[in-house]
């Protein structure tokens, strides 16, 4: 910026910032400090799609949008010269009143008018003056407007102008419109307004540039960075804070390699390595796709779709300028897998991919992100350069998105789609990768609204996008598609795209060409289905003859309950030792499920990383169906849905084995959890509540259609889904009365998903309202890395997490699950070291929803309360943290259910006494 020294002494008198020792910061230096920061995110930091989207429209395009957001980020706080903010700290006001600006006294009433509601009313005034239309004038000033994370409604925007005694008249005006043509003549906008006046800026343009101003205000708001001092050269400084930062610049892959080369150099593999064809495809449309688009890749399990995308995000983040990759998966525990196999792909890339970042909610016990930020989270004022890929300091809380790699749950992308506060970073954090979903067929209606309503922004944004299956219905492929085409095209439907020919597919918009046949990697199985009573007795007698021998099963049951009592008959059958047994579901401690998950990887998986035992039994629930890369003999199964029940038939002799038993030399599937007696199966009662009685009888009805009762995988998989989903679907003769009664109430609690999702739900990035006035109206509570966030995209009750103790008369003592610390007194009226801290941080566990439901919230939040430790509320990572206490028998009381936490079968749960 040119020199303050012209302007008055009044608009010198104006101040932005202050501390509690009497220093403050002037106006005039805080906005020319957040010019100067903004021209270096964009010189420095924004990837190039996300400059050609702000630039599209304007003039002189990408150059064009640098001016704008620096002027942006020069008169975000012009607001701040009135006396609704100027009044709150007397001794900076009454030096203004000296000055010419007249403040005798504070506004009772000030809060009515922010400063951001007051910069907005402010700058639309200026524009005005200058020519504008009120129309295009708001679709800048908006902006503005948002710089704090909301942006002010319709009514607010109209109610501020009469606020004039709250907005200043007179000098105060005067002074303001002196101030605004300072900056717009200093950061070279003066010449530019003329050009701009006729063009409105697009939604996508006002999100992203109000993203990009938080950012810049963030940066130069920074004490560290930017002190309380007037007198520097905001130019100067602003350099100098950006190399002490040190933020990596976006991320910008090379195209050395392709194809096979690339494939085996990303993956560290040999030359003899063999990329299979649908890796080989998804590159190749990947390089022919004309514009940024959509990429739907349905394979089975096993045929590797992870890799396939990552290579695909590769060539597509290279073609179309984007910075950095986004993946997302369905739980914590898939996500903390998939970051290290990411961080390795990030590890043999040519091109410094700069940072990463693992987004949820317990983070900082990965220990691979952990690694990554002592290497670099403290790296403000240390050049990491040379330290490849870090977890840089900044990216931290609603920030962390906005790192180059991200690895995180899907909740993290769906709440691009949720009114919340802040929501514009998000969107700059999706808009400037590659967003890679995968496991898209686990989104229920409710989170599929989200997730819709997510891909028509990407579309808007022309955000790539890679969404991965390995059995995905039809009608939700076609929604997937549409609502990604919408946003493109702004509503409007351009295209109808084919389905898949063939299984495996790739699923491209816009359509290269015709869809191609793709071969599968010759990974092939005919599968024997068959029904089995549910009773539990016969159920340990089918493994145990199925055993005789020697092999390996799994039983995957619907709901914990039955996991644990199929595992307590198992135990109860002295035919297992303890060594041959294993139960997995949520109701085990953080650490102790990951020691679990860990002794089953090292037990069933893949060859060259397994020590396979002679006889192993594992029972567990859907974990064991996602994301696992096991390899059993037998698979028992309750009856689930199609495409959930396939998922799991993707661990039945999952990996190429010289021997198997002989017994078990075919792959069988015998499905229990259902009373097939009737003329109608009649499913157990928890899957019914877990997935509905029409999902289930469908799975069953197209089961039952099977010839000779064999599937083969992978050439039956679509046709199976398909007819699983079909809106066409038919119910076998005799089930009639019984499926129409479960398919109206299936609709019903679908239909009941859609209008709850729409509560919070952000709007279409199209429509009639041409800014982001009212576009958070209503917003949901602002909760970025708790539960808070999570519970809004996804439709799940109510639950709370607590750490778990075991108290001893006076003292409390850690589990014995506690890595390194097992059985350890714990201290409570001072904090523990950081390591003891760290490990009962992840001895946590989700209490289940029957303990919080129907009103019971309060009242165990409130008995969990109870156990309270000062010490703990010393250490970052224990403080404010609920704890539940089991006594020396193991057991607690919460409200009217005693709870017990074994050390085999997890947590248990029975009514007490007195409430039965």
């Amino acid at each position: 910026m040119r020199s303050a020294s012209t302007l008055s002494v009044s608009t010198l008198s104006a101040w932005a910032k202050s501390d509690r020792e009497g220093g403050s910061l002037s106006l005039v230096r805080h906005l020319a400090d957040s010019a100067a920061v903004a021209g270096l995110v964009w010189d420095r930091w924004l990837p190039r799609r996300v400059r050609q989207t702000i630039g599209a429209g304007l003039p002189d395009g990408v150059a064009d949008g640098r001016v704008l957001l620096c002027w942006l980020a020069g008169v975000h706080d012009i607001g701040k010269l009135s006396p609704a903010f100027a009044c709150q700290v007397p001794a900076l006001a009454e030096v203004m009143h000296d000055k010419g600006l007249s403040l005798r006294h504070a506004p009772s009433n000030r809060r009515a008018l922010p400063h951001g509601l007051a910069g907005q009313v402010a700058l639309e005034h200026f524009l005005k003056g200058k020519g504008w239309s009120a129309k295009v004038a708001q679709t800048y000033s908006v902006v503005v407007g948002s710089h704090h994370g909301k942006p002010p409604t319709r009514t607010e925007s109209r109610g501020a102008v009469s606020q004039v005694a709250l907005l200043g008249d007179g000098e105060w005006q005067r002074c303001r419109e002196e101030l605004l043509a300072f900056v717009t003549e200093s950061t070279g906008a003066q010449s530019r307004l003329r050009e701009w006046a006729p063009i409105s800026l697009s939604l996508q343009s006002q999100v992203l540039l109000t993203a990009a101003v938080i950012v810049s205000d963030w940066i130069a708001s920074n004490q560290d960075l930017f002190p309380l001092d007037s007198s520097r050269v905001s130019e100067t400084a602003a350099a100098q804070a950006w190399k002490t930062l040190g933020l990596p610049a976006p991320w910008v892959p090379s195209g050395e390699t392709t194809g096979p080369e690339l494939f085996r150099e990303r993956f560290g593999l040999p030359d003899t390595a063999t990329i299979r064809p649908l890796q080989q495809e998804c590159l190749r449309l990947a390089e022919l796709m004309p514009e940024p688009g959509l990429m739907i890749v349905e394979a089975p399990m096993g045929e590797g779709k992870t890799e396939a995308a990552l290579l695909a995000a590769e060539i597509l983040a290279r073609r179309f300028g984007l910075g950095g990759v986004f993946v997302a998966l369905p739980t914590m525990a898939t996500s903390n897998a998939m970051f290290d196999r990411v961080h390795q792909w990030v590890s043999h890339l040519p091109d410094s991919a700069g940072s990463m970042f693992l987004a949820h909610g317990k983070a900082a016990l990965n220990p691979t992100f952990a690694r990554l930020r002592h290497q670099g989270f403290a790296s403000i004022g240390v050049d990491c350069g040379d330290q490849g890929v870090v977890a840089h300091a900044w990216y931290a809380g609603k920030k962390g998105p906005l790192a180059n790699i991200v690895v995180g749950t899907i909740d993290q992308v769906l709440r691009g789609a949720l009114k919340t506060r802040h929501v514009m970073l998000r969107h700059l954090a999706l808009a400037n990768k590659v967003v890679i979903v995968d496991e898209v067929h686990a989104a229920d209606a409710y989170m599929s609204t989200y997730l819709c309503r997510c891909l028509e922004w990407l579309g808007a944004y022309r955000v790539p996008v890679v969404l991965m299956s390995a059995t995905l219905p039809p009608a939700q492929r076609n929604s997937l598609i549409e609502a990604y085409q919408r946003g493109a095209s702004a509503g409007e439907m351009i295209d109808v795209i084919p389905p898949p020919q063939s299984y495996p597919s790739v699923t491209v918009w816009p359509a290269v060409e015709a869809p191609a046949r793709i071969a599968p990697s010759g990974r092939s199985m005919d599968v024997q289905i068959e029904r089995i009573a549910d009773d539990l007795d016969d159920v340990v007698a089918l493994v145990h003859d199925s055993l005789r021998d020697g092999g390996t099963v799994a039983i995957v049951c619907n709901t914990v309950t039955r996991a644990q009592q199929t595992f307590q008959a198992l135990l109860a059958d002295d035919q297992f030792g303890p060594d041959e047994l294993l139960l997995l579901h949520s109701r085990f401690v953080s650490a102790h499920r990951a020691q679990l998950e860990e002794r089953l990887r090292s037990s069933l998986g893949p060859p060259d990383k397994a020590t396979r035992p002679p006889r192993f039994v594992v029972v567990g629930t859907q974990v064991i169906e996602q994301s696992l890369d096991i390899d059993v003999d037998l698979l028992i199964t309750d009856l689930a849905p199609m495409d959930l029940l396939l998922q799991r038939i993707g661990r039945l002799h999952r990996h190429a084995r010289e021997t198997r038993p002989h017994r078990l030399l075919s792959p069988r599937c015998l499905v229990r959890g259902a009373d097939w007696s009737g003329p109608v199966p009649v499913p157990v009662r928890g899957s019914d509540a877990v997935y509905g009685a029409a999902r289930l009888l469908r799975a069953a009805a197209v089961l039952d259609r099977q010839t000779d009762s064999l599937i083969c995988i992978p050439d039956h998989v679509p046709v199976l889904v398909g007819d699983s989903y079909a809106d066409s679907f038919v119910a076998p003769a005799g089930w009639e009365t019984a499926v129409d009664a479960a398919e109206a109430e299936w609709r019903k609690y679908t239909a009941d998903q859609h209008d709850r999702a729409r509560a919070y739900l952000l709007s279409h990035p199209y429509g009639e309202e041409p800014t982001l006035r009212g576009w958070l109206a209503v917003a949901a509570p602002d909760d970025v890395d708790g539960v808070g966030g999570q519970a809004q995209v996804r439709d799940a009750e109510d639950t709370i997490e607590a750490i778990v103790v075991r108290r001893e008369g006076d003292h409390i003592y850690a589990l014995g699950e506690v890595a390194g610390h097992g059985g350890e007194l714990i201290p409570m009226e001072g904090p523990p070291s950081p390591g003891f801290a760290k490990a009962l941080a992840a001895c946590t566990i989700r209490l289940p929803a029957t303990l919080t439901n129907y009103g019971r919230m309060e009242a165990a939040i409130k008995t969990l309360e109870q156990n309270y430790y000062p010490g703990w509320q010393q250490s970052p990572w224990l403080a404010g943290e609920l704890v539940l206490e089991l006594d020396e028998t193991g057991c607690a009381v919460v409200g009217e259910y005693r709870l017990r936490y074994d050390d085999i079968l997890g947590l248990l749960i029975e009514r007490t006494e007195k409430t039965r």
